[in-house]
């Protein structure tokens, strides 16, 4: 994925997501990696510290790994720090050339089937052109807003067990029936727009 374009990744708790994201992340070489951390895992995964704050975030700019923790910022309300979050990405993503990556664990949090963040809209809509990449993780894709999910060329599969979970992969081209018996680390890939297909393991 050298071009800016939306991967969702998508299976059960332990399917292997996180460990698909983390290992995506280590190895590209994007100008720079965004990450909206709300529950810390990534940080810890990765072991990279979070900022927590808006001079944090600009500090860690230099690095090319921005997590963002909205604990502080935003205690009360992380749906605003997500917001904050996507604002600050777009403008940092327009003072200059190159890939960046924007990823997003559990969007159905913060982009659910009835309403999108403007400023998540202006990152997947505006942000191509500055460029700009989502990377989102998610149990319940059925749960995403359907502007978001429809909007994805790499679909990445774990293990679904939700009924509703194996629609929405179906409807993304995905062949349902082998997501629904997949062992856990193992994962089938979908390119939506050459429909390139790939399998793998991740543990």
């Amino acid at each position: 994925m050298s071009e800016p374009s939306h991967a969702l990744v998508v299976g059960m708790t332990g399917s292997g997501k996180t460990t698909f994201a983390v290992r995506y992340l280590l190895n590209c070489a994007p100008a720079c990696r965004f990450l909206f951390d709300d529950g810390g895992r990534f940080s810890r995964r990765l072991k990279v510290r979070p900022a927590y704050t808006a001079s944090e975030v600009e500090a860690a700019l230099s690095s090319r790994w921005v997590i963002f923790n909205p604990a502080r910022m935003f205690p009360d309300d992380f749906a605003a720090g997500f917001a904050w979050f996507c604002q600050w990405v777009f403008d940092c993503a327009r003072r200059g050339p190159g890939l960046k990556v924007l990823v997003v664990d559990e969007l159905w949090q913060w982009a659910d089937a009835r309403n999108i963040p403007r400023t998540l809209r202006l990152c997947t809509q505006a942000g191509r052109e500055y460029g700009i990449q989502l990377f989102t993780c998610t149990q319940e894709p059925h749960r995403v807003n359907s502007a978001i999910v429809g909007q994805c060329s790499e679909l990445v599969c774990f293990r679904l067990q939700e009924p509703k979970a194996w629609d929405c992969v179906a409807d993304l081209g995905a062949d349902a029936e082998k997501v629904k018996t997949l062992p856990l680390g193992a994962f089938v890939s979908l390119n939506r727009l050459s429909g390139a297909g790939l399998a793998g393991q991740v543990f």
